[in-house]
């Protein structure tokens, strides 16, 4: 007889928030592109200021990483993305408010072919060398396209999980099995479309962020009909603890690049913003000083990655700390725990959200 293999819920694992206590924060290098190689060093110096950053370059690109970056890097590995998207080909990491750690090893295809497809082996890699407890999970998605408020609610991208090219067949109940399983989500909200900007169909936080449990950052919903929608999905939800999200409206940088002030990214004590040399910076970043008044707002230039299609949190992966919280177990309710049965649909209907018009 085989013994079932565990999910990391069964182990009381599960995705914390993007605000809480970081270990370091993973940046990827990118390879001979001057540019490219300066936006990536004006992040690790603005991280380095709040927590430490470990770099990931090909072998012989540690000096050339050291010489941009100088000192804001605590540590440099031979690991060698063939893109800057490391929030989406690396692992999803996860807490059991313990002081455990582990990790979802999401299967990868390149964006359903919309992109290369050669780092399907880079979250392996990098769980190696971290030395943290990996969970292969049963579904081709990147880690970018799911955010949490750590008490048991996620935002999923509609239109990546349910992407015929990355999961053909695949069903919200499935679906939501899934989340449970090796997220502890107990409730999971479809956000859809993507950006406009988002040619991979990845990137959630492009569109929606968590700025704390309930409260979720949106862009401007007049700026565009996909922003309206997804203010229309929210404001009609409720999260994991049966309350209604509240919401912060941004100003919209541009539809025609991914990249939004929801792509906003914590570190101990700080905040990373995106700036774009827009008269918009400004107010956005007065807005998140009010929703984050205990953090640091620090700017970070941002037009050369958005013009490229990378957004501050694809381009970087925070490793939570090993949390420990006391009342963990009042934190999420009981169904983040307990996987559902085939037969449960409607009894899940009262967690799953559709996003349907």
């Amino acid at each position: 007889m085989t013994a079932l293999a565990s999910v990391p819920s069964a182990d009381a694992f599960y995705m914390p928030a993007d605000a809480c206590r970081q270990a370091r924060l993973w940046l990827p290098w990118p390879a001979e592109d001057a540019a490219l190689q300066a936006a990536v060093g004006e992040v690790a110096r603005a991280a380095a200021a709040f927590e430490p950053v470990a770099l990931l370059t090909a072998p012989g690109g540690e000096q050339a990483a050291r010489a941009v970056c100088g000192e804001a890097l605590s540590d440099i590995f031979p690991l060698a993305p063939t893109t800057l998207h490391l929030r989406g080909t690396g692992p999803t990491f996860l807490v059991d408010g313990k002081g455990g750690s582990a990790a979802v090893d999401w299967r990868f295809n390149g964006w359903g072919g919309r992109g290369p497809d050669a780092d399907a082996g880079l979250a392996h890699s990098l769980l190696g060398v971290a030395e943290v407890r990996r969970f292969r999970a049963p579904l081709t998605l990147e880690g970018s396209s799911v955010v949490a408020d750590g008490r048991g609610t996620v935002l999923a991208l509609e239109p990546a999980v349910f992407d015929p090219l990355r999961n053909p067949g695949l069903t919200p109940l499935h679906a939501f099995g899934i989340f449970q399983d090796w997220l502890a989500a107990a409730r999971v909200v479809w956000i859809g479309p993507s950006h406009p900007g988002d040619g991979l169909v990845t990137d959630i936080r492009a569109c929606a962020a968590f700025a704390a449990p309930g409260l979720v950052a949106i862009n401007d919903p007049a700026a565009h009909p996909s922003f309206a929608k997804i203010s229309e999905t929210l404001a009609r939800t409720r999260d994991a603890q049966g309350k209604p999200f509240e919401l912060i409206s941004l100003p919209a940088p541009s539809s025609e690049h991914v990249m939004s002030y929801t792509n906003v990214l914590p570190v101990n004590g700080g905040l990373l913003v995106p700036a774009f040399d827009l008269p918009s910076d400004a107010r956005a970043a007065d807005l998140l000083a009010e929703v984050f008044p205990e953090r640091i707002i620090r700017p970070v230039p941002a037009r050369g990655l958005a013009m490229t299609g990378v957004t501050l949190t694809a381009l970087t992966l925070p490793h939570p700390a090993r949390l420990l919280e006391r009342d963990r177990a009042k934190v999420l309710p009981r169904s983040a725990w307990s996987r559902p049965t085939p037969d449960a649909e409607a009894l899940l209907q009262h967690y799953i959200d559709l996003a349907k018009d």
